[in-house]
């Protein structure tokens, strides 16, 4: 399609099909011209992400609660999170993701083991610096055009979490 500037072709794909791809490249290895379709789709992902088209909120959608636990605790979830009552949108298939839990739970510190809130505490100035790189590569401005919402949340949690660096770092010279 790309080709032969199919843009109605690639339009429709975008809306679907790029989604469907497992990013697993070994289509590369199969193309008659030596292409990446893998890379290809990647790139179309990325476009669609940028633009805000329907099929990429409605892909990312399900991603925004790990992402709001990301950018707010540093730490993409805990694993007593995964369970089908805290990700019902993830449907009945949930269940064959608590198989390894036992073995997820020993690397977790006893204190938080049995919290939704966080597995692992993550130092101030390594959160405020994650939301820098966020800024910075324009990943808060792509996520700012899938769910406006989130993006708000976000601006505010990072927000009070540079306050509280300043705060800390006033305390620290005032010592």
């Amino acid at each position: 399609m790309l080709w032969t500037e199919n843009l109605e072709g690639i339009y429709d794909a975008m809306q679907e099909k790029i989604w469907a791809c497992a990013q697993c490249y070994t289509c590369a290895a199969r193309c008659p011209f030596d292409n990446s379709p893998g890379g290809l789709v990647m790139l179309m992902r990325e476009a669609a992400i940028k633009h805000g088209m329907e099929s990429a909120k409605n892909v990312l959608r399900p991603f925004s609660r790990v992402m709001l636990k990301l950018i707010s605790t540093g730490n993409q979830l805990s694993p007593d999170m995964i369970n089908a009552d805290g990700f019902p949108d993830w449907g009945p298939n949930i269940s064959k993701v608590d198989a390894p839990l036992k073995i997820l739970r020993q690397a977790i510190p006893i204190p938080t083991l049995n919290t939704t809130a966080t597995a692992w505490e993550v130092n101030l100035t390594t959160s405020v610096e994650l939301y820098t790189i966020w800024e910075e590569t324009g990943v808060l401005d792509q996520l700012e055009t899938i769910d406006e919402n989130l993006y708000d949340v976000i601006l505010d949690i990072m927000d009070e979490k540079r306050e509280d660096l300043e705060d800390w770092e006033d305390e620290q010279k005032d010592d």
